[in-house]
């Protein structure tokens, strides 16, 4: 990184993060210690996918639904989550389904262990941005440029700044918007194609049980079925949670949501071989669920601007993948504002 970046950083111009997923409460929770650090969130609460819907009394993660630790560093976090009570094992009877057919049966075990939440997936995002300066409901909609600062253009009042650097934890085609024109890390995002996908919610007045907890789908509109109540840790009445396939989803999203929800509605009653009388069902859009990761292992650093891109879609996808991105991204943002001695003698560091 240019001298000029490290002057920035060790005269105290604050960082800021734009995005409060799971790679932006990375990169804030292993920086803040070290450097000031701001954590801008369009939405009303922190976390991105690790999002919990609770209708009534249902509760639905409707989002990631486990995480799955292979990297040392990731699995050093979840065993800290784990030690709070804040993640725990799922074992659940997992099967995998082709053409209406189980092709498939598994028990997951501890080795290798399937996550979540313990009570919803937004209990671990909610622990994460505790500390932080967490600034929810702020979109921000441009970034300026003025006397070697950046400031940030909010779509609801005035500009915050100035920052000595921008972290970009948002998805690639939001990054791209607000890169400038003349960044090198435009060709990144703008390589990069999301894909979509829809949660359907369905509450139900009694319990079920279709011989499994957790189900693959295969060349169907549905991806993924899990029964909310297999779930550790789960609060209130019954339900199902569907997740549409991506090609599915992507080629739906001009349909009124409706219709969408009526006809997964319809592939999860397929599913289940008889029609479902729910109590109730709800439709969420993530409109940026998945993508072909860039597989990038290097930071993706803008030096001219000041600005580093982070997020899962720029390793391999899921929960570890933003972990790790967003940590690779602290490292980096640490090392080169002369911070890294302090990071590393700070056994660990990792965000949990």
């Amino acid at each position: 990184m240019p001298d000029k970046c490290r002057t920035a950083l060790d005269e105290g111009q604050p960082v800021a993060i734009i995005g409060a997923g799971v790679a932006g409460l990375t990169a804030a929770r292993l920086l803040s210690p070290h450097l000031p650090t701001a954590l801008f969130e369009a939405a009303s609460v922190a976390g991105g996918r690790l999002a919990t819907r609770r209708i009534g009394d249902h509760t639905f993660d409707h989002g990631a639904q486990f995480f799955k630790p292979r990297h040392p560093r990731f699995t050093a976090a979840v065993r800290q989550l784990e030690e709070q009570g804040l993640a725990t094992p799922w074992h659940a009877r997992f099967v995998e389904v082709r053409d209406g057919a189980i092709t498939a049966r598994r028990q997951w075990t501890d080795s290798p262990g399937h996550y979540v939440g313990t009570g919803g997936m937004d209990s671990i995002a909610a622990a994460w941005s505790a500390g932080l300066d967490l600034r929810l409901g702020c979109r921000v909609t441009g970034l300026r440029r003025a006397m070697g600062s950046t400031w940030l253009t909010l779509n609801d009042g005035p500009d915050q700044g100035p920052f000595g650097l921008v972290i970009l934890a948002l998805p690639a085609p939001a990054a791209r918007h607000l890169l400038p024109a003349d960044s090198v890390l435009r060709p990144h995002a703008g390589a990069t194609m999301m894909k979509s996908c829809y949660a359907l919610m369905v509450g139900l007045d009694n319990p079920v049980d279709p011989g499994f907890d957790a189900a693959l789908v295969k060349d169907a509109p549905i991806s993924w079925v899990s029964v909310t109540g297999s779930r550790p840790g789960h609060q209130g009445p019954p339900g199902i949670l569907a997740l549409s396939a991506n090609a599915w989803a992507d080629v739906q999203q001009d349909r009124p949501p409706a219709d969408i929800q009526d006809a997964l509605l319809q592939a999860l009653s397929d599913l289940w071989r008889h029609p479902l009388r729910p109590r109730f069902a709800a439709l969420h859009h993530w409109p940026h669920a998945n993508s072909d990761p860039v597989r990038q292992d290097q930071p993706l650093i803008d030096t001219r601007n000041r600005i580093v891109l982070c997020g899962d879609w720029i390793r391999q996808g899921r929960m570890e993948a933003a972990f790790l991105s967003g940590a690779q991204v602290a490292d980096a943002v640490l090392a080169m504002s002369g911070g890294m001695q302090t990071h590393m003698a700070a056994a660990g560091s990792t965000p949990a």
